[in-house]
């Protein structure tokens, strides 16, 4: 490997490289060829950052420790969307956290879901609105790449990324190709995907257009009546324009149109249906399941099981580089972004529309062969609001009650130095300054929440101690304004919901990563610990409603991991990992769904004579729900009066706490049949366990003051069984 040293100058001029190859779609597909072969060299390299480094030599990593998911692990994976492509890389946990609505939440570094920051081409395109059902409408089709770096202050433009972000990288126009992807399975699975790509004969002007379409039918694997995994009906088309506008300048435009539809609930019922069976009444608590118990058939009616998610959004970006000289550069990124959200959850409709400006200004300086210096100022404004029928209703009775609107408004100054210390030693230090305010509208009497200045440093160090041995060091602060009323609640509590929050979540992390390449064998270490101030959470104890509150507990978690890979012979490679994740006391209290304690991940990729077999297996260890708040739950409410209230010996039956461990197992088999085609067949969770069916429905009663309150997120388990599938890949 070449030191340090010979790569300063293409280290520090990386920026120039970038426009370089950006203003050249030729040049760029040279790079991209010269690079192909090593494509394995380092499962944690950024495959962006290799492209832009490649005149330079072996290509080195970036400095801080990212995991690189190409767009072969996404097929591999049969990964139709976000959640699916992520659910098992390293430090990252998608919680499916209702069994009826399908949300899920993306941890990273066992932090929550609104902890984590989802960008596209490095653009942060959601919000914490979006983070509730827009993992699985974000499209996997024509996305080269998927980055997730770990740990607060990971991306310098992300300072509310608590836990990691997750970049999306979508493909660079620099050929003219046509891909498609067609497949169906059992449980109602289609997946229809096309992406193409072309560029003009002059070379200065390339275009991505993507379609995507994909169905899955509900799922009631203890058949009660009542879905465990929800209907995804998800549509998403995307474009992307890339123009050497002069010599010295690139613009890039993007436009993406995503729509999911989502029904859970009753089975054997139309959507239309089951909200229409509204008009028929209601039912009693007690007459809901057959003897009371939410394990045997549901008698009800459909809608008052019924959850329903019609999710729309447009995202507009364009980004402008420009090469002012050989040592500054300058970059303007701008975005909108439309989420709408058309919901009804078992009787009570919920309307919102989230928009969000983004604007990014900065400028790149090559100060010598050893410093290449960042100066940005960027601009963020969200403005979320809600509406709902039922709410009205309420608030005429009771006038304290309150919808979820709010404002968000974050401007930041920031300033990064990439510095090379030595011929084997890297160091990136950064710090940003910024003013952020969260008013939630509609209660009118308390005005800004917050009002804030942060200052938030982050350090990143690389070591490379020789060819094969690596270590990374992290440090940083992030930050984050709590919406928790959204994030927790979806805007429904009936009871309504006050706001006693006046401070920012804030957190500190720490990391580090020891990797190791040889020439069979590559593994790494990290660690990592992260503790967070002020965390926002319900309090409904100790207020007349529910309240949001910040936390006077300092709560932390830490995380432990080991992945490796062994490159058997030339055509059999084995993967694997170990994961570990510790929260505190404080911390267990507030996930309304278990995380992942402990997880062991298994990998088999076997790929010879134009066949490739693709076997994945993960297990994930037992825990105490109790230490979660999942005790004093039951499967039984046994209404022996009649009066729809919960009386001594009334709820039978109390849920298990101690959830045993479990292993899911995945394979894919496909097959070359030509230069242009290839066919294959798999199945996740092959084996087809599931909670509901193997363990214990996520259906539950439990006592909310005497009266029985029937819920859906006693989960620990898979909820979607086993779904076949068989599809062909065309490319030209």
């Amino acid at each position: 490997m070449p030191s340090l040293n010979s790569l300063k100058k293409p280290r520090i001029s990386l920026l120039a490289l970038f426009v370089s190859a950006a203003l050249s779609p030729q040049a760029f597909a040279d790079d991209t060829a010269a690079i192909a072969a090593e494509e394995d060299v380092e499962k944690i390299e950024v495959k962006g950052v290799r492209t832009r480094l490649a005149t330079g030599g072996r290509v080195a990593d970036m400095i801080e420790k990212t995991e690189l998911l190409t767009a072969q692990d996404l097929f591999d994976v049969q990964a139709g969307n976000l959640a699916e492509a992520i659910d098992t890389a390293p430090g990252v946990r998608v919680n499916n956290e209702c069994s009826m609505c399908g949300m899920k939440r993306v941890m990273i570094n066992g932090l929550k879901g609104e902890h984590t920051t989802i960008l596209v081409d490095g653009i942060p395109m959601h919000s914490v609105v979006s983070s509730f059902y827009g993992m699985d409408a974000i499209a996997t089709s024509g996305v080269e790449s998927i980055e997730i770096a770990r740990g607060s202050g990971a991306s310098l433009i992300a300072p509310g990324a608590v836990g990691g972000t997750i970049n999306i990288v979508t493909k660079r126009p620099y050929e003219n190709s046509v891909v498609g992807d067609f497949a169906s399975g059992s449980n109602g699975y289609k997946k229809l995907d096309v992406s193409a790509t072309g560029v003009n004969e002059k070379g200065d002007l390339g275009i991505l257009v993507t379609a995507q379409q994909m169905e899955q039918d509900r799922i009631d694997a203890d058949g009660n009546g009542v879905s465990e995994s929800a209907a995804l009906d998800n549509s998403a088309a995307s474009m992307k324009l890339v123009w050497d506008a002069t010599d010295n300048d690139n613009i890039e435009v993007r436009y993406a149109r995503f729509r999911s539809d989502i029904f859970g609930g009753p089975m054997g019922v139309s959507r239309s249906q089951a909200i229409a069976s509204e008009a028929e009444g209601g039912t009693d608590p007690g007459q809901f399941f057959e003897n009371g118990d939410v394990r045997q058939q549901y008698q009800g009616k459909p809608w008052e099981v019924t959850e329903a998610i019609d999710t729309t959004r447009d995202e507009y970006s364009a980004r402008w580089i420009h090469e002012i000289n050989s040592d500054w550069h300058f970059t303007g990124t701008g975005s909108y972004v439309q989420h709408g959200q058309d919901s009804y959850y078992e009787g009570f409709d919920y309307v919102n529309e989230d928009d969000v400006y983004y604007g990014d200004l900065r400028l790149n300086w090559i100060a010598n062969d050893d410093h290449l210096l960042t100066f940005g100022v960027d601009y963020l404004n969200e403005e979320m609001r809600s509406d709902s029928d039922a709410l009205r209703e309420l608030q005429q009775e009771d006038p304290g009650l309150y919808g979820d609107s709010f404002d968000h408004e974050m401007i930041g100054l920031y300033v990064q130095d990439n510095w090379a210390v030595a011929d084997n030693i890297e160091l990136q230090l950064a710090v940003r300054l910024d003013q952020v305010t969260a008013d939630f509208i509609e209660h009118k009497d308390v005005g800004d929440e917050i009002d804030e200045t942060m200052i938030s440093p982050r350090a990143h160090l690389r070591w490379d101690h020789s060819d094969e041995w690596v270590s990374r060091f992290s440090a940083g602060r992030g930050f984050r304004a709590p919406l928790t009323f959204f994030e927790s609640d979806h805007g429904i509590l009936e009871d309504g919901f006050a706001i006693d929050v006046d401070h920012l979540e804030e957190s500190t992390s720490v990391g580090y990563a020891i990797s190791y390449q040889g020439e069979q064998l590559d593994s790494t270490l990290s660690l990592a610990y992260t503790e967070v101030d002020n965390l926002a959470h319900i309090d409904a104890d100790n207020f007349e409603r529910p309240t949001l509150v910040n936390s006077d507990e300092t709560i932390d978690v830490s995380t432990a991991d080991l992945m490796w890979g062994y490159q058997v012979n030339e055509y059999i490679r084995l993967d694997g990992g170990f994961e570990f994740f510790f929260y505190s006391d404080e911390y267990k209290e507030t996930f309304s769904v278990v995380p992942v304690e402990e997880r062991v991940t298994l990998g088999l990729d076997i790929d010879y004579d134009g066949w490739d077999i693709v076997l994945s297996a993960t297990w994930i260890g037992e825990r105490d729900l109790s230490e979660y708040g999942y005790g004093d739950r039951y499967n039984t409410f046994f209404d022996l009066n009649g009066d729809n209230m919960v009386d001594p010996g009334e709820l039978q039956d109390p849920k298990d706490t101690d959830a045993d461990d479990y292993v899911t197992v995945d394979l894919k088999v496909s097959y070359e049949i030509s230069e242009n085609v290839l066919a294959y067949v798999g199945a996740k969770n092959l084996f087809d366990y599931t909670q509901a069916e193997d363990m214990d429905s996520p259906l539950y009663w439990e006592d909310a003051d005497g009266e029985p309150a029937f819920d859906v997120a006693h989960i620990y388990g898979p909820l979607a069984g086993r779904t076949a599938y068989a599809g062909v890949k065309v490319e030209f």
